[in-house]
């Protein structure tokens, strides 16, 4: 029953030839599944509370720490931190590399003919 509600199989075939080290890996790995969505509510219970948090200006007046979104989630500087600068540094040293060997290679071509 655990296959069919926890691991989402159907085939009956296919649990009827799952070993008992494989069930205990796969039901593992839905506990740790179950983590990591438990996880992310936790997450997204912290920030509902960091969104609406004041700060005092002046005696009596609250106003909010963060005015727009983009102070509390800067989601192009989220994007550039893992698809920017260093990848594209690192994909630019390795072109270059491989154009030093082609020129490399050109250049020995039209001195000794075919290597």
């Amino acid at each position: 029953m655990d296959c069919l509600r926890y691991l989402g199989m159907a085939d009956f075939n296919e649990i009827d030839r799952m070993t008992l080290y494989e069930y205990g890996m796969r039901m593992k790995a839905h506990r740790l599944r179950q983590i990591d969505r438990e996880y992310e509510i936790h997450l997204q219970a912290w920030a509902n509370h960091n969104v609406q948090a004041t700060k005092r200006q002046g005696k009596d007046k609250a106003v909010p720490v963060f005015k727009t979104f983009k102070q509390f989630f800067d989601y192009e500087k989220r994007i550039e931190e893992v698809t920017g600068g260093c990848r594209d540094k690192v994909q630019e040293d390795r072109l270059k590399r491989i154009a030093v060997k082609v020129q490399d290679y050109e250049r020995r071509q039209k001195c000794y003919g075919d290597i």
